[in-house]
C-alpha cells in the first residue's frame, strides 16, 4: 500500500503540479501522470483533487489575487500565483486555521519562490482574509 504523504509534502506536490502545468501548458491529466510516476511510492489522490478543485476556481482566484495587488498579474511569478492559489483554495474550502495556511504559504514561499515572495504572499492573503467575508 502506499503512503499517504504528510500535508506538507501534499503542500508541495500541488505546488510542483500547478507550477509544472502553467509553465508546460500541459493538461491536469497529463501533469498528474507524470506525478504519479515520479512519486510512485506516495498516494497521489488528494493532490490530484486538490490540482482539479484550484483548476475549477483559478479565474475566481485569480480575480481576488488581482483586487489585492499591486503588481498587474501578469508580472506575478508562476510559482507564487501557484501558492496563492493554494493557499485561497485552502482558506476557502478546508477546516484550517487562517494563520496556519498563511504561514503554509510564507514557508512555500521562501522555499521555492523569489526572495522577497513571501512578503508578497503574506500581504495578498492577508488582505484577502481582511476583505472578504465569503472567505
Amino acid at each position: 500500500m502506499k503512503a499517504s504523504p504528510s500535508p506538507t509534502k501534499t503542500r508541495e506536490l500541488v505546488i510542483q503540479a500547478l507550477y509544472q502545468k502553467t509553465i508546460s501548458g500541459d493538461s491536469n491529466t497529463k501533469v498528474l501522470k507524470e506525478l504519479k510516476q515520479t512519486q510512485k511510492n506516495l498516494n497521489t489522490d488528494k493532490v490530484g483533487q486538490i490540482v482539479k478543485d484550484i483548476k475549477n476556481l483559478e479565474q475566481e482566484f485569480l480575480e481576488t489575487i488581482t483586487k489585492f495587488s499591486n503588481i498587474p498579474s501578469s508580472r506575478i511569478g508562476e510559482i507564487e500565483l501557484s501558492i496563492l492559489y493554494l493557499a485561497l483554495y485552502e482558506i476557502s474550502l478546508s477546516q484550517l486555521d487562517k494563520p496556519i495556511i498563511i504561514n503554509e504559504a510564507i514557508k512555500l514561499a521562501k522555499k521555492f519562490g523569489q526572495n522577497s515572495s513571501h512578503k508578497f504572499i503574506n500581504a495578498i492573503l492577508d488582505k484577502t482574509i481582511k476583505n472578504s467575508p465569503v472567505i
